[in-house]
Order: C-alpha cells, then sequence, then structure tokens
C-alpha cells in the first residue's frame, strides 16, 4: 500500500472543512512563491493551512513565507496526514468564535 499524495490530504481537508460549514479556500499568489496552499475560513477565524504530503518538509521559501504571515498575526498551520486535518479541525471547533460577545 502506497502513502497518501498531498492531493490526498488536501482533498481530506476540504471534505473536512465541507462537513463542518467552513470555507476552505484555494490560495494562489503568482507575484509570490511559498505562499500556503489554502485559507480557511471558519467561525474561529481565518487561518492559513499549508498541505504537505506524509512526512514532506516545508521548503525555505516557505518557511520564510509561514514567519512573516505569522509576524503579522496570522495563523499558519501545517497538515501532512489525516490525523493532522483531524486535528486542526478539531482546533477549530474546540475555539470560541473570535467575536463572541458575552450576551446576558
Amino acid at each position: 500500500m502506497t502513502s497518501p499524495r498531498e492531493r490526498d490530504i488536501e482533498g481530506y481537508l476540504l471534505a473536512q472543512c465541507r462537513a463542518h460549514g467552513f470555507l476552505c479556500l484555494k490560495f494562489v499568489s503568482p507575484a509570490r512563491a511559498g505562499v500556503p496552499d489554502r485559507i480557511v475560513v471558519a467561525p474561529r477565524g481565518t487561518m492559513f493551512v499549508e498541505v504537505k504530503r506524509p512526512g514532506g518538509q516545508l521548503r525555505k521559501l516557505q518557511q520564510r513565507t509561514h514567519a512573516k504571515l505569522r509576524r503579522h498575526g496570522a495563523e499558519v498551520h501545517v497538515v501532512d496526514d489525516k490525523p493532522s486535518v483531524d486535528a486542526f479541525i478539531a482546533h477549530l471547533l474546540k475555539t470560541p468564535p473570535i467575536n463572541a460577545e458575552h450576551q446576558g
């Protein structure tokens, strides 16, 4: 049995986001290489997701781009297998919405 490819992991991420009502948009920036693969929009907020094949490593440019995004306040996640996608989804589900206000 072969290990899943990056597109298999990306497809699983997309399916899980859709199943939970989150937007999972493909992110392509022609003028800037190294950007994450997906933008996920959920009640928790908007975050970037880099998809890798199982055990795949970030390229140096991706590392620098992710660091820059984080310095500017963005949340960036890397997923490389189904359990890491499941953990990302669990993170989105357990965190209260960013615009939640106390009602009472």
